[in-house]
């Protein structure tokens, strides 16, 4: 079968080499589906149910970045995305526990006010996994990402302002010029990352992981210079 716009999608449903450009699936249920190398350059999945959908090489963007998808206040439980081009597109206020992204080409992209979260009893557990992605300039202001990994990506002035990111793990990652307000590192696993704007002056970083090559970084934000053993 040949997919393309015109074509009603069920839940469940596996799609390849499908093209959607500029379709509206918002409120529709697209849950449980698998798309393999489909284009969804400037479609709506606005409120959209995509919980347990798998996307592998999709494009969500053109080059130009003009035309990006958009999944605000979409259902995202378990969804996800690998390989795919998301530069740009908007995830704000997705309900998203559960949501991995692999190798994924995320410049831009906006998951701020997205909940990352299920409640477990009095207590929140969170879920976001982002591995070797490139999410700089992206943002994730105002989450809840506790425990979250999101390793070896690329973060170069990505936003993480009023971001809980305690006991995540950061590991690999390269954080220069970090917009961090309000942001929360108690006990994250910096190991092997770079970074420059990370402020132990006015960051609480109690129990934060980094190997001995890395207290220079720490440290020479705060005017101390290390010297070696005489």
């Amino acid at each position: 079968m040949l997919w393309s716009m015109a074509t009603k999608i069920q839940a469940g449903t596996t799609v390849r080499d499908g093209v959607f450009d500029g379709s509206d699936f918002s409120r529709q249920n697209l849950s449980e589906c698998t798309f393999d190398n489909c284009s969804f350059i400037g479609c709506s999945f606005r409120a959209c149910e995509l919980d347990y959908t798998h996307f592998t090489r999709c494009e969500f963007n053109d080059e130009a970045a003009q035309s990006p998808a958009d999944f605000c206040q979409a259902h995202l439980r378990e969804v996800r995305f690998n390989h795919c081009n998301l530069t740009v597109v908007e995830f704000i206020r997705a309900h998203a526990y559960g949501l991995e992204l692999q190798h994924c080409h995320m410049q831009g992209c906006d998951l701020s006010h997205s909940d990352f979260r299920l409640p477990v009893g009095d207590s929140d557990l969170a879920s976001l996994t982002m591995n070797h992605c490139n999410f700089s300039y992206g943002n994730l202001a105002n989450t809840y990402l506790v425990g979250c990994a999101l390793t070896d990506n690329r973060m170069l002035e990505a936003c993480l302002d009023y971001c809980d990111l305690s006991d995540a793990d950061l590991s690999g990652s390269t954080l220069h010029n970090l917009s961090g307000r309000g942001m929360t590192l108690t006990g994250v696993d910096l190991r092997g990352a770079q970074f420059n704007t990370i402020n132990a002056a006015r960051i609480d970083l109690s129990g934060v992981k980094i190997y001995t090559s890395q207290v220079a970084d720490i440290l020479s934000p705060l005017g101390i210079e290390i010297s070696p053993d005489p």
